[in-house]
């Protein structure tokens, strides 16, 4: 079997690579591509001239009598790299490296096949459009992944990331043996058991430092309570540990690791080793429960290795929340075993109760139900954790959604960190969080945040809900009151979109100043699949595509400040200026 690592630039340039009928199709989204890029950049920063190399993953391959390379496993990877390289080739500036045909082929599907060579062959001053325009069906997936490429590349130093990009981010291209049977390769690769991961091995690590097979059982089974984020943490314990680990309120019954009791279960006498576990790959993806009706009908806003940081960052504020680094910073940290163990159960506890979750029980995904709930004192149903929440709910929903790969989320640290849980002290540790996080210095284009722009739309919100209002804001308010229906029902969307209303060509046919169209006045939020369908169109036409969608409320009040049907200098001003005195009144006091 052959095995070689090969950086990008050799992968795009040399040989071609097939994908099969039988793969799926491309999938990758908004989340995926924004992270491979994020890694990236964030592994080869400017001003560090280290010489080093960040590996992709791999490509699994069947070479094919006539050469080509059949990919079994990686089709994603190398796709994703094919339209980085793409809008790269048609950057506006001259770029380094940059591959001119695509070596990408796909056995069965010629309608995109079509499109990417088509695209290949667009000059640069034509691509965009064509990216858009380009009337093949069955393509949506790959112009997201076009547009997505070019917001997250906007903000880059596209120069750094190119050069880094083809010579020193690499693949394994791993060669399967050519009398493989890929029927039973399939069969091997759907049975296998999970791959070892990093945090399987923190905890392999941290329970080797502890000598007593009994307290070994007991971090283990602490340990897999916690690990489970996507239900109640009381809930991942069977009955009998329950009530020994909480009180009738279901608060934490022991002020350290000691004080906690477990029943005993599984193998007497067996030591636990790190190289006994990576031998046997024997990691229980599960563990018993009575109760089962609650299962994954939650869906936590961050993952278990990044919880574990979370909490190891508590009392060690010099840690980044990148799981990429997970080994290597408890590693470094060398926490103690059971004292970290009992933090993990504390402010899980304290995360399942004050921090939103997304109640899964509902197929319908664009109802969202994020809500802060705790179980109740029957244990087997959920509560609003505070009566009146929609704001602290508004503002965590807010934040989550704003991080454009949610990834990090540091500001859920401070949320850890918070020792007042009273309703309004809460809401405003939450909101104080958000504020400080909103920058007020950058409000015009291109190096306004996303974030800023979700900021708004909740000052907006917040202005709506607000009866007695200033008279410098009575204008405004006004707006917002012949739009209450489409307030009322405003949830926050995962949106990764900056748009000009007045787009750039537009504006220079009406003769707008840059600083007025680049301006707050002319910015919201959008989607991906909406900037592609309207970003060709007139304001008077974006409003007849999008008056009566919510997703952004600051373009719903942009629509209802248009002047006989007019969105120009004058109205673009007007709007600007309510904008700076909603921020200034709400957001800077």
């Amino acid at each position: 079997m052959g095995n070689n690592a090969k950086n990008i630039k050799e992968i795009l340039a040399n040989d071609n690579y097939i994908i099969p009928r039988y793969q799926r199709n491309y999938a990758w989204g908004k989340a995926e591509i924004s992270q491979l890029i994020k890694d990236i950049e964030e592994f080869f920063p400017k001003e560090n001239n280290e010489n080093k190399s960040y590996y992709l993953g791999s490509l699994v391959c069947f070479k094919r009598e006539n050469g080509n390379f059949e990919l079994i496993d990686g089709q994603q990877r190398h796709t994703t790299i094919t339209l980085i390289n793409l809008v790269l080739k048609n950057w506006t500036e001259k770029i380094e490296n940059i591959v001119s045909v695509p070596n990408l082929k796909f056995d069965s599907r010629k309608k995109i096949q079509n499109y990417i060579e088509s695209l290949y062959k667009t000059e640069t001053t034509s691509f965009l459009k064509q990216a858009s325009e380009l009337n093949i069906s069955g393509i949506g997936s790959f112009k997201d992944a076009i547009e997505i490429i070019q917001e997250e590349l906007r903000e880059k130093d596209v120069q750094n990331f190119a050069k880094n990009f083809y010579e020193n981010v690499y693949l394994f291209r791993v060669e399967v043996p050519e009398d493989t049977d890929l029927n039973h390769y399939f069969e091997i690769m759907n049975n296998r058991g999970e791959q070892l991961e990093k945090h399987e091995i923190v905890k392999a690590l941290l329970m080797g430092k502890i000598s007593n097979t009994k307290e070994q059982e007991k971090f283990s089974e602490i340990w897999n309570a916690c690990a489970d984020m996507n239900d109640y943490v009381f809930l991942n314990f069977d009955t009998t540990n329950r009530k020994n680990i909480f009180t009738n309120v279901g608060e934490l019954n022991a002020n350290n690791f000691d004080g906690i009791s477990i029943n005993e279960n599984g193998d007497k006498g067996e030591e636990l080793s790190l190289s006994k576990i990576i031998t046997e790959h024997n990691i229980p993806t599960d563990f018993p429960k009575e109760e089962k009706y609650i299962k994954d009908k939650y869906k936590s806003i961050i993952d278990f290795p990044n919880f574990l940081l979370q909490v190891l960052k508590i009392k060690n504020d010099k840690i980044s929340l990148d799981d990429k680094k997970l080994l290597e910073q408890f590693s470094d940290i060398k926490p103690e075993p059971k004292e970290f163990i009992f933090d993990l159960l504390k402010y899980r506890i304290l995360f399942d109760k004050f921090v939103i979750k997304q109640d899964l029980a509902d197929a319908d995904e664009s109802k969202q139900n994020w809500g802060i709930r705790n179980l109740n004192t029957d244990f087997e149903t959920t509560v609003k954790t505070f009566e009146t929440d929609e704001e602290l709910t508004k503002i965590q929903v807010m934040l989550y959604y704003s991080d454009s790969t949610n990834t990090y989320n540091n500001w859920l640290q401070e949320v850890m960190k918070n020792t007042d849980f009273a309703p309004d002290k809460y809401t405003e540790k939450v909101w104080t969080i958000a504020k400080d996080k909103f920058k007020n210095d950058n409000l015009s284009y291109p190096t306004i945040s996303i974030f800023n722009l979700y900021f708004i739309d909740f000052l907006l919100w917040k202005l709506y809900k607000t009866e007695e209002v200033k008279e410098n804001l009575k204008s405004l308010k006004s707006k917002i009151d012949n739009l209450k229906g489409q307030f009322n029902n405003f949830k926050f969307r995962q949106i990764s979109s900056r748009e000009h209303l007045f787009s750039q060509e537009h504006a220079k046919r009406y003769s707008i100043d840059e600083e007025v169209y680049n301006g707050i006045g002319n910015l919201c939020l959008i989607s991906t699949s909406q900037n592609s369908a309207g970003n060709k169109e007139n304001p008077t036409d974006k409003k007849k595509m999008f008056l009566h969608d919510n997703s952004s409320l600051k373009r719903l009040i942009m629509f209802e400040s248009y002047e006989n049907d007019k969105w120009e200098t004058e109205q673009i001003n007007k709007h600007k200026t309510e904008i700076e005195i909603l921020i200034n009144e709400t957001a800077t006091k």
